[in-house]
């Protein structure tokens, strides 16, 4: 049985954008590398690093991909909006160039659509270095849910 989507008014509108900056630190890493348990050479053998294209450590994708992901936050406080929302998950996420102890990265949320009849708004997620050089692209899906009325 389908359930009939109980309509939002969703705070976002086509064209907003929100931007969230952090330099990656050397503690940064480490600490993620704990967390998830990702102790790859990639982040953590300067030495191995020395002799590859990169020439030194560089950043877990996944790590800056998440730093990122703190621009849909700063979106929705924004608006101050008074709807909850998940994230219903990234299209086309890609990690087009390496990030490099010490980069300061500037995420950039901007929405491209909406899709009213299922209270999600597609957004591009854009993170650039301070070179300016693009290292993660994802569309980002986020559902609007209704406030539950008392009685429900």
């Amino acid at each position: 049985m389908a359930r009939d989507i109980k309509k939002v008014d969703i705070p976002l509108k086509v064209g907003m954008s929100a931007e969230f900056v952090k330099t990656v630190s050397e503690s940064d890493v480490y600490m993620f590398g704990g967390i998830t348990g990702d102790f790859s050479q990639m982040h953590f053998n300067e030495e191995f690093m020395k002799n590859t294209m990169y020439g030194t450590r560089i950043v877990h994708g996944i790590l800056t991909f998440a730093i990122g992901c703190t621009a849909s936050t700063k979106i929705q406080e924004q608006v101050k909006s008074p709807v909850p929302s998940a994230s219903y998950g990234y299209d086309k996420l890609r990690f087009i160039n390496p990030v490099y102890f010490g980069d300061t990265l500037t995420c950039r949320y901007t929405v491209d659509r909406i899709e009213e009849e299922t209270n999600k708004t597609y957004s591009k997620l854009e993170i650039f270095n301070q070179k300016g050089e693009i290292v993660v692209f994802a569309i980002h899906i986020l559902k609007f849910f209704p406030l539950e009325e008392e009685g429900e």
